[in-house]
């Protein structure tokens, strides 16, 4: 027995207390605002839950030259921060921007691949604050924050 408690102490410290099912959200970052939302798909001892995501962006202001993005990935999430009640994520996968078209002009979709890191914490019950970091093949590069629930 006595040779257990180590093991139970260390999943102690690496579980999440926040690890979610279902989570959904709204975001606003540097380049516009939008929703994202996910499953879980399996939890991965010792590190957190593999899930799927995807989200929905639009530009803060809408003209020739903006572009909304639609993003869907993989996401290794609850990755728990030992002695804090912040969560780190990680997500990789593939966006597409659609261009707003410039009046008689063209507009050519955009795929890219994408990988976003970041931190989530509690705020009340269900509802928890999410900051992240994105960068893409593309070579954009962003920011933001968000309110999200987790059930």
């Amino acid at each position: 027995m006595r040779a257990l408690l180590p093991v139970v102490a260390a999943l102690t410290l690496c579980s999440s207390a926040s690890a979610a099912a279902v989570w959904a959200g709204v975001n606003a970052t540097t380049a516009g605002y939008g929703v994202h939302a996910g499953t879980a798909l399996l939890p991965v001892p010792l590190l957190g839950t593999l899930g799927l995501e995807a989200s929905a962006e639009r530009p803060w202001q809408s003209g020739a030259g903006t572009a909304s993005r639609y993003a869907a990935g993989l996401t290794l999430r609850d990755l728990n921060l030992p002695l804090s009640r912040v969560d780190a994520f990680t997500t990789v996968g593939g966006e597409l921007t659609v261009p707003t078209p410039a009046p008689g002009g063209s507009s050519e979709s955009r795929f890219a691949l994408y990988g976003e890191a970041g931190l989530r914490g509690p705020v009340l019950g269900p509802a928890g604050w999410r900051a992240f970091v994105r960068a893409s093949s593309a070579g954009q590069l962003g920011a933001g924050v968000g309110l999200e629930l987790r059930f």
